[in-house]
């Protein structure tokens, strides 16, 4: 069953074996984007860790680097990701090294290896994770197409030159 969009403290993710489940079909307040974001979040607590899986996608509007002009651009992602739980795995007298069983996988954890991470006592925000996955897959270099007419042709002709230096051809001595 899927639940509104809202964030859900890691303490009610615990006792919840098959975790949360929150279907996607809106914008997100933190990304400016012409469709609503579709998609899920999925999220369980593993004991030192908080397993999270989604998928989602949408479609921005970006400005080429290169001609400065408008265009489309579809962002979508399907990702899977372990969040350390912070000291909450030692509090419980686990070692650095633990295990973590889900489902028929068994996998070692190595709390060092893991870059994210999330205060035990805080909360899980399903949208503000959405929004991370999709900046992601942001590009960074931003083109509009193979056809991109690029910038204005340069000139040694003052006339024909770029017409954002002309107010520089009035300093010419």
């Amino acid at each position: 069953m899927a639940d509104d969009l809202q964030p859900v403290t890691i303490q009610e993710l615990k006792p919840l074996a098959d975790g949360r489940h929150w279907s996607i079909d809106q914008h997100l307040a933190e990304l400016d984007s012409l469709t609503p974001v579709r998609g899920d979040v999925h999220a369980i607590h593993r004991g030192n860790v908080l397993e999270v899986e989604g998928h989602g996608d949408t479609i921005v509007t970006l400005c080429c680097d290169r001609c400065l002009q408008h265009f489309n651009h579809p962002l979508s992602f399907t990702t899977r990701e372990l969040l350390w739980l912070g000291e909450e795995a030692r509090s419980q007298g686990l070692e650095e090294v633990a295990v973590l069983e889900g489902g028929s996988e068994v996998l070692e954890l190595d709390p060092d290896a893991l870059t994210e991470s999330l205060d035990p006592r805080g909360a899980f925000d399903p949208a503000h994770w959405a929004f991370e996955q999709l900046s992601l897959q942001l590009p960074v270099v931003n083109r509009c197409g193979s056809d991109c007419p690029g910038p204005p042709a340069w000139s040694s002709d003052p006339e024909g030159g770029d017409p954002r230096w002309a107010a520089l051809i009035n300093l010419k001595p």
